[in-house]
Formats: structure tokens, C-alpha cells, sequence
């Protein structure tokens, strides 16, 4: 199967709202030490994934293992203070 990309989260408010299975997360860009980045599940809130930088400038990378994390009912960037998230699903 190929691949069709990243979702891109360029702000807070951005969500998926198809179930997926994510794989990785990606947040990127010019940040200032301090800034955050949120991901939770659309029902219900809870957290997926939370990161927070403390330098200028961020590639911080998670991997979530085989399995991932499912969100039956997709995810949204709860925060996002700057920067962008690439989130990659995993793929059956």
C-alpha cells in the first residue's frame, strides 16, 4: 500500500476526524524554549502524545511502537504554540 503522507497540524484547533492508528509524530519549525505541542483522542480528550521545547529551534520525534496509538474517532492538536506537527498513521 502506498503511502499518502503526513497529516499536517499547523495550528490548535486542527483535528482528524477518521479513525487511525498513529504511528509517529514529528514537530518541527522555529520554536522559543518553553513552547508546547499537544495531540488528544477527539472522544473524550485524552492524551496521546504532549511535547514541550527548550531551544529555538525544535525537531523533537516520537515513535509509538508497533501498535501505535488508535483513535477510533480520530485526534486533534489541542495545543500548538509554534511550528507544525507531522503526524504519520500506521499503515495495514
Amino acid at each position: 500500500m502506498a503511502s499518502s503522507g503526513p497529516i499536517v497540524f499547523d495550528a490548535t484547533g486542527d483535528q482528524f476526524i477518521d479513525s487511525g492508528c498513529i504511528a509517529s509524530i514529528i514537530w518541527e519549525g522555529a520554536t522559543t524554549s518553553g513552547d508546547r505541542a499537544e495531540i488528544r483522542q477527539r472522544d473524550g480528550g485524552a492524551l496521546v502524545w504532549a511535547g514541550r521545547t527548550n531551544t529555538t529551534q525544535t525537531y523533537i520525534g516520537a515513535n509509538l511502537g508497533p501498535s501505535g496509538v488508535s483513535c477510533p474517532k480520530g485526534f486533534h492538536c489541542a495545543q500548538l504554540s509554534a511550528g507544525r506537527l507531522l503526524i504519520y498513521l500506521r499503515e495495514d
